[in-house]
């Protein structure tokens, strides 16, 4: 699963020499842009209008809708527990088909492990061997959404000395194996942060 400190530490590394410039403020209607001198790199542009937030640039692009000022939207509904940001609330203002949340090796992985640790003591066969078969014909298709949901559909393992032990996944197509993206963490990251830099700018002058 995503770490969202390692996210935000990353991030935040990134924009240490990064610059403000006011493009067009006319009240909602803005666009600010944001970068290190001399290059592009993780730079991106913040363009508001009433109801409406465009990021775009180097990072992701990601058009969110909600509040009139959507820099009071942001400003107002992150968390602190997750660095500032509300992946899951905001994801549901995306407006579009940016995807904001993929699939997930990893989660996939720890879900097949955690249902296997859950029903080995009520499995009646050679507990060694299902879990070889699970890592040999589930785990290694891991990388690949398709791939993986049809592994866990079409698993069966049953005891060679026990037909009675047959191990099979039921529901598998409704386990949650999306987590967040992490480009749209940093794009959340870089929202946030550009806020902070505009208001503070605007406080001082």
């Amino acid at each position: 699963m995503i770490d969202l400190a390692s996210v935000k530490r990353e991030f935040d590394l990134s924009v240490t020499e990064h610059e403000m410039k006011i493009l067009h403020e006319d009240g909602l209607y803005r666009h600010l842009r944001f970068r290190r001198p001399g290059t592009g790199i993780y730079g991106w542009d913040l363009i508001t209008w009433p109801g409406h937030l465009v990021i775009s640039g180097d990072l992701e692009s990601f058009h969110f809708s909600r509040d009139a000022d959507m820099f009071d939207f942001f400003a107002t509904s992150g968390h602190r527990s997750e660095g500032g940001i509300n992946p899951h609330y905001w994801g549901e203002k995306v407006e579009g088909t940016s995807q904001w949340r993929t699939f997930s090796p990893e989660l996939f992985i720890k879900l097949v492990v955690e249902d296997f640790w859950e029903r080995r003591h009520d499995y009646a066969g050679d507990v060694v061997a299902l879990w070889r078969a699970i890592r040999e014909d589930v785990l290694a298709w891991s990388e690949d959404e398709s791939e993986a949901r049809n592994a866990l559909h079409n698993f069966r393992h049953r005891d060679k000395r026990n037909l009675d032990a047959d191990f099979e996944y039921y529901d598998s197509w409704e386990w949650p194996l999306l987590d967040y993206d992490r480009h749209y963490l940093r794009s959340l990251h870089a929202i946030v942060w550009g806020i902070q830099k505009y208001r503070a700018t605007r406080a001082s002058a």
